[in-house]
């Protein structure tokens, strides 16, 4: 008997990111801006401590009077500004993206899907009831939806920020 069995649900979940898979590649362009736009969203997050630690640095470092100091602490803050806005007009346009991606997908498989139900036979829509049928199809749509949101909102960031990461702490010594 095998230790671990891994059942049923494997071949289930291979079938939904496929099916998912091959309806994202129908919308190319807006998959590569959401995973642009979260990337740069990321990495001005990851780049924040950066510059804060410039700031700190430019106040403890040089007295108040000091024209160096200020001009670095202004560029400091300046780019904490800087990263700060552009993460947002990034993280807005990802999901903007991510909401024009799942209406489109949403609205084709819901049209295909009705396509196939009204094409069943007479008989079968006597004998069953359409409101089961509606609410699965309906259901589908909001696993993807979700399926969508977190994929695309949840899983870039995480693995652009353990690429980024290491190199913008390369150069500080840090």
């Amino acid at each position: 008997m095998s230790r671990f069995h891994i059942g049923p649900r494997v071949d289930a979940f291979r079938d939904v990111l496929a099916f998912t898979g091959r309806h994202w590649s129908w919308q190319p362009a807006r998959l590569a801006i959401i995973m642009i736009a979260m990337f740069a969203c990321t990495l001005a997050d990851v780049l924040t401590p950066l510059y804060t630690g410039r700031l700190v640095d430019a106040v403890a470092n040089g007295a108040a009077t000091e024209a160096v100091a200020w001009l670095a602490a202004l560029a400091a803050f300046s780019m904490l500004i800087g990263l700060a806005l552009g993460a947002i007009v990034m993280r807005h346009v990802a999901f903007i993206c991510i909401i024009d991606l799942t209406l489109k997908m949403l609205c084709d498989i819901s049209s295909d899907a009705f396509d196939r139900v009204q094409r069943f036979s007479t008989d079968w829509h006597a004998n069953n009831f359409a409101g089961s049928t509606v609410r699965q199809i309906t259901r589908g749509m909001g696993a993807l939806d979700l399926l969508n949101n977190r994929s695309s909102s949840r899983c870039s960031p995480r693995s652009s920020c353990s690429s980024v990461r290491p190199c913008c702490s390369a150069g500080t010594g840090r």
